[in-house]
């Protein structure tokens, strides 16, 4: 039995819903696609979703058979300098009238700007083209300052201030002997941007790897500017990602569980490298990609342990990762103040159910489990309050907040390692206290292996690759979350306990308000 109560009346923090960012490699062109489109509009109905982010804002890509980048950049015979911004500004469009915020990556490496020749690439042994090199920095910066002040009269000096510019995603996986040559990178983006409007948010550099971390920022605070020769370069937020599970691990033995601990272990050496740079001291933090499992081509098809990125696990995941970052940014002050899913709409545009991609919708455009969580955590109040009895390290937790007199509380039970919900249920005793005294209407939305899951029915249904309008219907209104049971209680010497029997790898959002 567990014993919970909820202070009522004691604020420990702001509730500013951090989490409500979303990525994916391809999102520009899933941005024009219906299923795309169903989600944007969806972000915007629901309030789920406030920054989007993606690569290949400046190259050419093509994947599966959707055009993927920009394309911005092409020369004339003459080598003359040719910019085509329409595409990827009919893109930016689609999130801004969704109220969403781009971070705009300044990346890749136009073909017509690439370095020729080619390097070994480590890892592989295979030889690249040096695509994260301009053979012309000139040119590399003009393109930058034309495409900024581009976004500055298409959408605005003020919308585009409301957005991040990041200078590339994970140079880290550059070979080590290339590093130095993103430094001059960073530099040359900051001067660019700032250029068009001081006003406007750099940073980066979205790298995975720590011991990547360290020689980037001594550059920033104390190394030769490429572009000024001064001391250091401007940084506005510091970004980097984390993957529970990544590599060729899945399926293999020892089995290599995700856990939430690895990400605050990992946030709090990132935030103790950065205090150790005092000029970087009010620096915002984004963890701007993460999920359980990077291998996003793989499926779960092939690699059935995958299906956690398709079930509750991953919406579990989520609400303790985001319950233990408030609690490092209340005891140790951890300045996280983005933190954004790699994932959004791939399976729904290819027809594929359940794959095991890292996706917020499936076919026929039902939410899995992790977008039903974005939409129940709206729920959560604007200010958080105290919670006692949560032992550390247990398996279970509580995010409490209030928003005036309407109190919510998620509760959940939840351990990494247990995949096929075998732990046993257990009776929580939910007290909330000093609460005015009255009449209070209580509601419960709880995510199990049956409730609020569309990933369990279509389970139950078979697994079936191909559904019926019927059978679509049906696990679609399983991803739109509903009521699970409501009633009323009294609030006597301003106290009101809720007695709860709450299964193993399950959540439930308790709502109080006072009739």
């Amino acid at each position: 039995m567990k014993n919970i109560s909820i202070i009522s009346d004691k604020t420990i923090g702001k509730n500013d819903r951090f989490w409500q960012a979303a990525g994916l490699d391809e999102l520009f062109s899933l941005s024009l696609t219906e299923s795309g489109d169903y989600l944007l509009n969806r972000m915007k109905e629901k309030g789920t979703c406030k920054y989007v982010r993606n690569h290949f804002t400046l190259s050419s890509c093509y994947r599966y058979g959707l055009r993927c980048g920009g394309e911005v950049y092409s020369e004339d015979e003459k080598g003359n300098p040719q910019y085509h911004f329409e595409w990827i500004n009919s893109c930016f469009k689609k999130f801004v009238d969704n109220g969403i915020k781009p971070i705009v990556e300044m990346d890749f490496v136009p073909d017509a700007l690439i370095l020729k020749g080619d390097i070994i690439q480590e890892g592989t042994g295979e030889k690249q083209p040096e695509r994260y090199i301009p053979n012309n920095w000139n040119k590399w910066h003009d393109l930058l300052v034309a495409f900024t002040k581009n976004l500055q009269d298409t959408f605005g000096v003020e919308e585009t201030r409301s957005w991040y510019f990041e200078v590339w995603n994970e140079p880290d996986s550059w070979p080590v002997s290339t590093w130095k040559h993103f430094y001059k990178l960073y530099d040359v983006f900051v001067d660019a941007v700032t250029s068009v409007d001081d006003k406007l948010r750099v940073g980066g550099p979205g790298c995975f790897k720590n011991n990547f971390m360290h020689p980037f920022l001594d550059h920033i605070t104390n190394g030769t500017n490429y572009v000024t020769g001064k001391r250091g370069t401007r940084c506005d937020f510091i970004s980097y990602h984390i993957y529970g599970m990544s590599g060729g691990w899945l399926n293999e033995w020892p089995v290599i569980m995700p856990t939430v601990q690895r990400f605050t272990q990992e946030l709090m050496w990132l935030q103790r490298t950065i205090e150790a740079y005092p000029s970087l001291k009010n620096t915002e933090v984004h963890l701007n990609e993460w999920g359980v499992v990077s291998n996003y081509e793989r499926t779960s098809k092939d690699y059935p342990i995958l299906d956690i990125r398709n079930s509750e696990y991953s919406a579990l995941f989520m609400l303790k990762l985001i319950d233990c970052i408030f609690t490092l940014r209340r005891k140790y002050g951890l300045n996280l103040t983005l933190m954004l899913y790699w994932g959004f709409c791939g399976e729904d545009h290819f027809s594929e159910i359940f794959n095991g991609n890292r996706s917020i919708t499936t076919a026929h455009h039902i939410l899995k489990p992790i977008g039903t969580l974005y939409e129940m955590l709206n729920l959560l109040g604007d200010d958080l309050i105290e919670v006692k009895g949560i032992e550390p390290g247990s398996d279970c937790g509580c995010l409490a907040s209030k928003s005036g007199n309407k109190l919510c509380a998620a509760v959940y039970k939840y351990n990494e390692y247990d995949i096929e919900n075998e732990g046993a249920s257990e009776t929580f005793n939910i007290t909330f206290e000093n609460l005015e005294n009255g009449r209070y209407e209580i509601s419960l939305y709880t995510m199990d292996n049956e409730e609020n899951n569309s990933f369990r029915l279509w389970e139950k249904l078979g697994r079936k690759n191909e559904l019926s309008k019927n059978e679509a219907e049906l696990i679609r209104n399983k991803g739109d979350f509903k009521l699970s049971d409501s009633f009323e209680a009294d609030a006597e010497s301003q106290s009101l306990t809720l007695n709860l029997e709450i299964k193993a790898q399950s959540l439930t959002f308790i709502k109080l308000n006072r009739i």
